[in-house]
Formats: structure tokens, sequence, C-alpha cells
């Protein structure tokens, strides 16, 4: 059995809280509310946190399992027979200026625009009901996990707002970029990650719980359902950070190869990863994640030792795609409600006009059962009707068009 293992040693943790977005009159989504919403509030009390990392991180052994194949530079990949079959398109829906897209309690897609403007769209019949303007550009928005509040990212606020009681509970004035919020799985923080700390903040009262001192940008940062861990990524860096919120320590850093996405199951036993290798760009002057392997780890926690291990499970179906000389590395990857399938977002990093790719696997056998070639290019993705679809923002800086793909077996 192949196994990484990370002994932990430092401080401080830190969790990226969780903002976005407005609601339309009906019950869920209170659009009505967004322009008293976004007005000004009276600054939170703040807890200032005692622990701190180490001033940089202790560096752990590699695994001893040989790395995958890396991929060979060509032209684009495409299946071949017995390969995963096209996903079905339930729907293409033309759009303008969409920034940003939440799945939103009642079902359907929530939309926002550049210029302020919101909407819903129906993911069953494509109707998108028109929402009241907001006074600033949404760039970002997520809902708690029980639907009675969500938070929003302006580009100078991040805002929580109270549902049932159409009121703001706190706001943070945003003081460094922001690279993601998120909402903690039981609901009870707000984690906010930045270009250089991960912070959590208390939904109830906006109080800060904690505040990590990263060693890189926290792009991307999973929580275990019992809320007491968190892995952090830096996008295309090989180290996976872990931070204990419980204690505020940070337990260390399992290595991996260059990462550019990672997820973790609903019941918290399983954590994937998108590993690559940096290569040269053939006649570009730079360097691109070449996709070498996409796998599923078992995670074992032992608390009282401060120790991670993770335990190779099985390695998900890829055939490493690329657009010319581009490869196409994995950009976001998420377990479905039930943890029975994964799913995937491929888009080459830099300009261009290339095709995207999105995979559907089945968890259990690590088998691909669904993939499809998207226009140029996916901005973002959004599980809907608790995991049966997947939406996916299509265009370049803002979106022009919303896909909604049937998830195979769901």
């Amino acid at each position: 059995m192949r196994s990484r293992t990370v002994l932990i040693g430092g401080l401080a943790l830190a969790f990226v809280a969780l903002c976005a977005c407005a609601v339309l009159g009906g019950g869920f989504l209170a659009y009505r509310f967004l322009p008293r919403l976004l007005s000004p509030t009276p600054a939170s009390e703040i807890r200032t946190p005692t622990a701190r990392p180490p001033v940089s991180p202790t560096s752990l052994p590699r695994p001893t399992a040989a790395p995958p194949s890396p991929p060979t530079p060509g032209p684009t990949l495409s299946p071949t027979d017995g390969e995963a079959p096209a996903l079905p398109l339930r729907m293409a829906i033309p759009v303008e200026g969409v920034v940003a897209i939440a799945p939103a309690p009642d079902g359907r897609l929530s939309l926002f625009t550049a210029n302020g403007q919101t909407g819903l769209l129906d993911p069953r019949t494509g109707e998108i009901a028109e929402g009241l303007p907001t006074p600033s550009r949404v760039e970002e928005l997520v809902f708690s996990p029980d639907g009675r509040a969500f938070a929003l990212r302006t580009g100078s606020e991040i805002r929580v707002w109270d549902m049932s009681g159409a009121r703001t509970r706190f706001t943070l004035p945003i003081q460094e970029e922001v690279r993601r919020i998120a909402f903690s799985p039981q609901g009870s923080l707000l984690l906010v990650g930045g270009e250089r700390t991960l912070s959590g903040y208390y939904v109830e009262t906006g109080r800060r719980a904690f505040a990590f001192d990263l060693y890189g940008p926290a792009d991307q940062f999973i929580m275990t359902p019992d809320e007491r861990l968190i892995f952090q990524m830096t996008d295309r860096a090989s180290d996976l950070e872990v931070w204990d919120a419980y204690t505020g320590e940070w337990w260390g850093s399992i290595e991996f190869e260059p990462l550019t996405a990672i997820a973790l199951s609903p019941d918290g036993r399983l954590l994937t990863a998108a590993e690559n290798e940096m290569r040269p760009i053939e006649g570009e002057g730079y360097e691109g994640p070449f996709p070498t392997r996409v796998a599923l780890w078992r995670v074992s926690i032992d608390p009282d030792r401060r120790k991670v291990r993770l335990d190779l499970e099985e390695e998900l179906g890829l055939q490493p795609e690329m657009e010319g000389k581009f490869p196409l590395p994995l950009q976001a990857l998420q377990f479905t409600p039930d943890g029975r399938r994964i799913v995937g977002l491929a888009d080459w990093v830099g300009e261009g006009n290339m095709n995207g790719r999105l995979y559907v696997w089945d968890a259990a056998s690590g088998r691909m059962i669904g993939r499809a070639v998207l226009p140029p290019r996916p901005l973002r993705m959004a599980l809907m009707e608790e995991g049966r679809s997947v939406a996916v923002l299509i265009g370049y800086m803002t979106g022009v068009e919303v896909r909604i793909y049937e998830i195979p077996g769901r």
C-alpha cells in the first residue's frame, strides 16, 4: 500500500471565510434586500489569535511510490473505443457578462453580472428570473449548508446575510487579495482564504476564530466534517498544508507533485488530488502544468499524535488531454453530496481560445463514466439538484453561456 504521512509540528490555522450574494424575493434568494445588504454596517468584534505557525514549514519525506508517467505533448487527444461516453447536455443558455454563479437553496442557479445585475436560472426550464441590481459587482457568492445565510464578496468587502431575518449579520473589509470564501461543513464558520492568511469567522457574530499566516496563497482549501482540520493548497505548489482549527496549530505539510485541485468526500474519508509535472511549453519560453495523476487517498487522522496518513485508494481513470501543445490540468474537483461521483473541470491555465473538458468519475471504481468537450473557456462549475447535474459558466473573463450537463447514474 502506497502511503503519504504527515507528522505535524507547527502552529496556527486559518479558515477562509465564505461570502457571497443576493436574495431574490420569495424565500431563498431575497434579492429585494440587496441594496440594504451592501450598505455600511458597524465593524464586528475581532479576537486576535495568539498562535502562529513557524517561520517556514518542515520538509517531510516524499512517498516511495514511483511517480506516474507524464503526458506527451502533441495534438488534441480524444477518447477511444471503450472510454467514457459523452455527458448528456441538458441545455445551453446564453447569458451576458456573468462573473459568478452559485447554486441557490431552492434548486436554481444564481447569476451575477459585471454591471451588478442578478438572476436565477431554473435548471429544468432554462428560464431566468430577473433580480434587483446590486450596488457593487459581486465576485463570489456562497450559501451556508442549512440555506439560512449566504456570504458575498465584492471588491471591497465580504458580507454575511441572514435570510430569515433579512439583515446583515456582519461585514468584513478586504485588506488583502481574497482567493476564495467558503462556509465550514457544519455552517458555524465562514472561511476566508487570501494571499497571506487563512481566517475563520463565527457565522453568528462575525468574531474571528483564527487566522493563519500562510506559506503560499490559499487558492483552494477543504475542511473535515468535524471542522477540525483544513487542507490548504497553493496553485501549482507541491505542499498540501494541514491546519488544526481546534488548537490553532500547523500540523505540517504533505508533499505531492504540483497540485492544481483538491476535494474531500462528504464523510471526510477520501481526499482526491490532481497532480502535475511542470514542463516547458514548446516554443513559449515558460512552463505549464502537465497532468500526471488524479488519485483518491484514504484519510486517517490521529489527533493525539497530530498525525495525518493518506493511503492510496485508487487512481482515477484519466487520459491527460491537450489542446495543441497546451496541457489541460484539472482546475476544480468536487464530490457529489452522496460521495458516489467526482466531477472535474479541466482547462489551460494561460491565455488563448482553448476548449476545456468536463469529467465525471465513479468514486467506488475510479472509472471515468462521462466526459464533455467544453467551448472556450470554462470559468466556473457548480453542482446542482443534489448532484444530479452540473452547471458550467463559459466565456473569457465574463460568461456568455451557461451549460447544464446530466451526471450519469444520479
